[in-house]
């Protein structure tokens, strides 16, 4: 028999097969007449709105589906969506789809929320004090979040990760008046995404594990429920990408992906995602596969300064896979998440992603403006970044 979880965080959790059901029962709680659904062109185009409206339906109320979300969102498609939405009359936002489409909607609330001047860059937290101050959260609209996708948590976390195209830079707006209301996890809807799609969301995820454990931030309460996510990944991601209708392995995925996006609320990441977010901004990679090509790199670079984590990672990730001292759990780690790309079958150096080697020390400089690399177990400079990227066009 099919169970769904309910959990309370900050926002509201259900998972499960048949989560996204509860779509209209939850919309009804808010006393919205109309609802505005935020989703990108393909998720549309899968079909995999249809049990969505129909809930609504059943729900009796009306909605309005936008369907221009766009990879990598940059201010523009934000504020167009966040227009559309004050157009609409809607008081309640559903963003259906992957990390693009959940973060799209987290800025969208924001904005709905924020005068009608407002422009999103003005929220961007690197801009430390000088930021816009952040409306009550009583001026937010409630949004549902409904992941189709098993990678970024964005469902879970309170950042909108954005594009200012001008600088070529990624940014972040959001706190914990942004975290979504409701999050609806249901693995069914995971099922069809393509097997490129599915390994660089999962290799999203792993990122998301893996540094957050051996992230500078202590929080031994969360640690256990990172390892455990770990090996979810460990044991299902390659079922999840080579048979697809593995509705075991996609609920694994998407469970590995829910607790990701915890611990990075909690413990913050590092210098891959300092290094991967550039490569989305700059080179319009995707960002889980950014994250891939960048890991085990960044992982080595880290050993030294995180042996026992590395160690405890491996144990997690492939506990078959060697025996003896820390130091060589802790290269195994390395060793294990290299072999898991291979077996993927995605591209595991800059140069096969078709990334252009003169753009590296531009890519080093933004890479040190993104605040991840802070919470990273070892130093970072400048020509740390630029030499790990280096490393990473050649595969080594």
């Amino acid at each position: 028999m099919n169970m769904i979880s309910t959990y309370f965080w900050p926002g509201e959790t259900h998972f499960g097969v048949g989560a996204a059901a509860l779509v209209g029962p939850t919309a009804l709680t808010y006393k919205a007449a109309s609802t505005f659904i935020l989703a990108d062109p393909g998720v549309v185009q899968a079909g995999l709105l249809n049990g969505i409206t129909a809930s609504l339906e059943e729900a009796g109320l009306a909605y309005t589906i936008y369907d221009q979300v766009v990879a990598n969102p940059d201010i523009a498609s934000v504020q167009a969506a966040a227009a559309a939405m004050r157009q609409s009359g809607a008081k309640l936002l559903v963003g259906v789809g992957g990390g693009s489409a959940l973060d799209t909607a987290k800025a969208v609330k924001l904005m709905v929320g924020s005068p009608a001047e407002a422009n999103v860059w003005e929220y961007a937290l690197l801009l430390g004090d000088e930021k816009r101050a952040y409306p009550d959260a009583a001026a937010l609209p409630p949004y549902i979040a409904i992941p189709t996708t098993a990678g970024t948590g964005a469902e879970i976390t309170p950042w909108a990760v954005l594009t200012q195209p001008e600088q070529q830079r990624k940014f972040s707006v959001g706190d914990r008046r942004t975290i979504p209301d409701v999050a609806l996890l249901d693995p069914a809807l995971t099922l069809t995404l393509p097997p490129h799609l599915t390994a660089a969301t999962g290799m999203d995820a792993l990122s998301h594990l893996i540094e957050a454990y051996v992230s500078t931030n202590h929080n031994p309460i969360l640690d256990p429920m990172i390892l455990y996510g770990i090996s979810l990944v460990g044991r299902s991601l390659r079922m999840a990408v080579m048979r697809g209708s593995d509705l075991n392995a996609r609920t694994d995925m998407l469970h590995a992906s829910l607790i990701g996006g915890i611990a990075i609320s909690s413990k913050w990441l590092g210098a891959c995602h300092s290094l991967a977010h550039p490569l989305s901004a700059q080179a319009n990679l995707h960002h889980g596969l950014a994250c891939a090509i960048m890991l085990p790199g960044q992982m080595r670079y880290n050993l030294p300064a995180a042996m026992e984590r590395y160690a405890d990672v491996a144990a997690a990730l492939d506990p078959s896979g060697t025996s003896g001292s820390t130091r060589k759990w802790a290269n195994h780690a390395v060793k294990a998440v290299q072999r898991l790309i291979w077996d993927l079958e995605i591209p595991d150096s800059l140069s096969e992603a078709g990334v252009d080697q003169e753009m590296i020390p531009a890519l080093a400089k933004a890479a040190m403006t993104d605040l991840n690399w802070w919470t990273n177990p070892r130093q970072v400079s400048e020509e740390v970044m630029e030499r790990l990227y280096h490393q990473a066009f050649w595969g080594v």
